[in-house]
């Protein structure tokens, strides 16, 4: 018997954690499946090839349910086990990420999304999510460039914006970078008022 389930993965700007649906076809009694799914939004379309046990199938769900209550060392147990035995699914390798991040834990945050990253290169919630680890860890330029690849394959991904925003305003003091970044990020999100705040700090700064 098959079922259609979602796989929740999580994409992050500078402040917050965002959860984001992925359609899986799964096959009940422990078997797996192998099916071509996407996940859209906006432009971005993401195929990857899917087979995965229900057993992990659940453990996913779980940890889900454990990052958004923080549980972060309680959901990387599962993750783990999780990715330890799928190498075709990005969101237990990003969501890994995120717990291992949140917990402080950079270095381990890093090594799994570069394993992320040979799932599918492109994928821009892993180069978000790297780009991110970058930034903590001082290494502004290749921050810089990561989210450049991102918004060159995927212009309207926003949180890739923002991000670039925030490294050129704050960390690279590259006000051009950071008000070119603010606006095309405004020209699609006209409802964030923080943004029109900073946006206008920015030019205020920049003498426009």
């Amino acid at each position: 018997m098959c079922l259609i389930d979602t796989f929740r993965f999580f994409v992050r700007d500078s402040k917050n954690i965002l959860p984001v649906l992925l359609a899986v076809l799964l096959i009940g009694c422990g078997g797996t499946t192998g099916k071509s799914t996407k996940i859209e939004t906006a432009d971005i379309v993401i195929t990857e090839e899917f087979g995965i046990d229900t057993d992990l199938a659940q453990k996913f769900k779980q940890s889900v349910e454990l990052i958004n209550q923080k549980k972060y060392e309680e959901a990387i147990e599962l993750l783990v086990v999780v990715t330890n035995n799928t190498n075709k699914h990005s969101a237990p390798y990003i969501n890994l990420a995120i717990a291992y991040s949140e917990s402080g834990r950079i270095e381990e945050a890093e090594n799994i999304l570069l394993k992320a990253v040979k799932i599918n290169p492109l994928h821009p919630v892993t180069k978000n999510e790297l780009a991110l680890v970058y930034r903590k860890t001082g290494r502004f330029s290749e921050a810089r460039q990561t989210y450049e690849e991102v918004i060159k394959n995927y212009p309207q991904f926003l949180p890739a914006r923002k991000n670039l925003g925030i490294l050129c305003d704050l960390f690279l003091k590259d006000l051009a970078c950071a008000i070119e970044h603010y606006q095309v990020y405004l020209g699609i999100q006209s409802n964030d008022k923080e943004m029109k705040i900073w946006l206008a700090d920015l030019k205020r700064r920049a003498g426009q």
